[in-house]
């Protein structure tokens, strides 16, 4: 415990005094305040203030007599300079070293500010016993102090319950315990104590408005928001900055763009924090190149870019998949002297990671002087996307063997690769893991453990965990269905989905996904449509392309490549080259050349160099004996060096995953591994004749 010897005088010191008469302790206590010098306060005051902490404990150790003034002063000062130990050994000191010393509201609301920003909650508490004691509870200054302690230590029901009992209340005070609910995401709660507080109107500041508009934006309560915003036009409060600003992000987070962007426009000045505001707003709704012309700006408004501005400039960067852009803001986090920062290196290695550039991740990753649980997961999360099995595994034991204790989103993101790449003995290992530690029934691993298992083809490993889940989740609910559709069970799937319904689960636009992929693989037509009109029509969902892609392979596979291309032409989002090719593989079974065509013209606006789309195309001509019209196709690919994409497998030897195609050379052993095989393939023509007595003898 910090300070535990004289900590353990104060506590017993304080309680012994306590059981003087009060009014005899404080007159006691008041006699040689009054032959304590004013210049040497005054002196001492003067250079703590000055931030000469040295001089002034000079100062105050060889004062003959100090009153409570003395010791506040110097308190103050290793609180300024964030020595909050010795600020509460000091205070320890006067209370046991100088019972005559009264301790006042001002030193013991100090003194739990020390305790609050070095969130020594201990001595915090046994401040509190004290202040209740000696009846300086009462005071506003003690008060608010407290609920700030609490609010730092997590205690915010303590902070309530301090708050509740306070005779009288100010700014600060109603300020600190909204601040403290909104911080704790008990936003609800937090709006509560601010409309009590609006009824004294003269109560609510700046500091106030903004962070009841931050709760308000946390709860998406756009209608809240705009009443705030017309008290702070009331109370001239519209032109301050801290309050524009949670004012913008108040009308961005609740989906008013439009608002936003003219209160932006409107701001007189603008901050950091403005700027990083609106470059996250356009991030958030996909907008990643409007950020980076917003960053631009910011650039030439000579406002300096912070930490949260270039972490959002890093998250747009990897969005457009722009890793030349990503390079230069890495430049100009390293010119302004960021490049040390532990967050910096976190966005840089994610952008990194998901611009698929894992060396120079890697490289960054291995520079850090240290690395924090994010750290760890981001780089083991881009090696698992990328789909580097042994990488992911070997970077996971390092972090194991640093001591860190992996989170959900490594263990989820070992799961994944191993689904992604078939690799079912490390999933199994992973899933060991995860019993070990606990976390079996955490949400992300749970449905990252039915994943893994149903990408293995162990369905019923994926859903014996399903089964043991203590409290389904639509998340996990998604994944199993998903599962059981892409094993063919699609019956299986529309069951589970409609007994979640019938227990009250709301489906997303996800889950939505899964059932539709159901329908598609059993050909229920009109279950499908039904599906999807419920998004609808009862859930509120729009579909998007996800969606309308399930419901054209599910007319396509029916049969209906009419509907399948009108559904297409009338989809309100945007059509990509999934969709196309759905309809173009379905017109090359059903031999639908003229609609083939259309669907291959609509792929190639595209991607002009679609392999897919140009070879399929050149199939349905051959198909329908249009064989010049095929060897146009041909010829056309070969003159843009269009070649088909070969098929692929892998398999995993001894913690490798090695990946093969069809004529492939690239493996460092393809030439051992071809002997082999036309070895093998000798061999078996050789059993064949046998077995049909084509021949007598056959070589070895």
């Amino acid at each position: 415990m910090r300070n535990g010897g004289r900590f353990r005088q104060f506590c017993t010191a304080s309680v012994s005094l306590l059981e003087k008469p009060v009014n005899k302790f404080v007159h006691e206590a008041r006699i040689p305040n009054q032959v304590v010098s004013f210049d040497a306060n005054y002196q001492l005051r003067r250079l703590v203030d000055s931030g000469n902490l040295r001089d002034a404990r000079k100062v105050f150790d060889k004062m003959p007599q100090r009153d409570v003034f003395s010791w506040t002063s110097i308190i103050q000062g290793y609180i300024a300079a964030t020595n909050y130990d010795e600020a509460l050994i000091l205070f320890s000191s006067m209370n046991v070293d100088h019972p005559r010393v009264s301790a006042d509201t001002y030193v013991v609301s100090v003194a739990l500010k020390a305790c609050g920003q070095s969130s020594n909650l201990s001595f915090g508490e046994s401040l509190h016993a004290f202040a209740e004691k000696t009846s300086l509870i009462s005071s506003v200054f003690v008060g608010s102090a407290l609920l700030d302690l609490y609010k730092r230590t997590g205690m915010i029901d303590k902070s309530c319950r301090v708050f509740s009992e306070m005779p009288f209340r100010n700014t600060v005070t109603w300020t600190t315990i909204i601040t403290g609910l909104v911080h704790a995401s008990r936003h609800k709660e937090g709006l509560m104590y601010f409309s009590e507080m609006s009824r004294f109107r003269e109560l609510p500041d700046t500091f106030t408005f903004a962070i009841a508009l931050k709760a308000c934006a946390s709860l998406r309560q756009f209608k809240y928001g705009q009443g705030i915003h017309t008290h702070v036009i009331v109370k001239g409060f519209g032109d301050v900055l801290c309050v524009a600003n949670s004012l913008f992000t108040m009308y961005t987070e609740c989906g008013e763009m439009e608002d936003g962007l003219r209160l932006f426009e409107s701001m007189s000045e603008k901050d950091v924090v403005s700027w990083t505001s609106l470059i996250t707003a356009y991030s958030r709704i996909g907008q990643e190149e409007n950020a980076v012309n917003a960053f631009l700006q910011m650039r030439s408004s000579e406002v300096p870019p912070n930490e949260q501005t270039f972490a959002s400039m890093f998250a747009a960067c990897a969005s457009l998949s722009r890793l030349v852009w990503g390079e230069q803001l890495h430049g100009n986090v390293f010119s302004l002297g960021l490049g040390d920062s532990l967050s910096m290196s976190n966005s840089m290695m994610k952008m990194y990671s998901t611009c698929g550039k894992l060396d120079s991740a890697s490289v960054l990753f291995r520079g850090m002087r240290c690395r924090d649980i994010i750290s760890w997961s981001t780089i083991i999360g881009g090696y698992s996307q990328a789909g580097f099995v042994k990488e992911a595994f070997e970077y996971f034991s390092w972090m194991r063997q640093s001591g860190t204790k992996p989170t959900d989103f490594a263990l989820a993101s070992l799961l994944s690769v191993s689904g992604n790449m078939a690799v079912l003995e490390q999933g199994r290992q992973v899933h060991a893991l995860s019993l070990y530690l606990g976390l079996e029934q955490n949400p992300t691993i749970r449905s990252a453990l039915i994943t893994m298992y149903s990408k293995c083809g162990s369905i019923t490993e994926a859903s014996k965990v399903f089964e043991e889940t203590e409290r389904a989740d639509i998340v996990a609910l998604t994944a199993m269905t998903n599962g059981y559709a892409e094993h063919g069970k699609s019956k299986e799937a529309i069951d589970l989905f409609e007994k979640s319904l019938k227990a009250g689960l709301r489906p997303d636009t996800v889950t939505f996904i899964s059932v539709l992929n159901a329908c598609a693989h059993s050909g229920q037509l009109d279950l499908g449509f039904h599906y999807f009109n419920l998004m609808q029509e009862k859930y509120n969902i729009s579909p998007d392309k996800e969606h309308y892609g399930c419901m054209v392979d599910l007319l396509c596979r029916a049969g209906r490549l009419s509907e399948a291309e009108k559904m297409i032409d009338e989809m309100p989002c945007k059509k990509d080259d999934v969709v196309w090719t759905t309809l173009l593989r379905a017109c090359t079974a059903k031999r639908d050349v003229e609609r083939g065509r259309r669907a291959a013209e609509k792929v190639l606006e595209v991607d002009l160099t679609s392999s897919t789309a140009l070879v399929t195309l050149a199939n349905i001509y051959s198909s329908t004996g249009k064989w010049k019209e095929a060897a146009i196709v041909r010829k056309s690919m070969k003159s843009k060096g269009v070649i088909k994409e070969p098929g692929w497998s892998s398999i995993l030897i001894k913690d490798r995953v090695s990946a093969f195609a069809s004529g492939g050379q690239s493996h460092p052993q393809s030439e051992d591994i071809y002997s082999i095989l036309g070895l093998v393939a000798h061999r078996y023509d050789c059993a064949i004749k046998r077995a049909f007595g084509s021949i007598q003898i056959c070589d070895p």
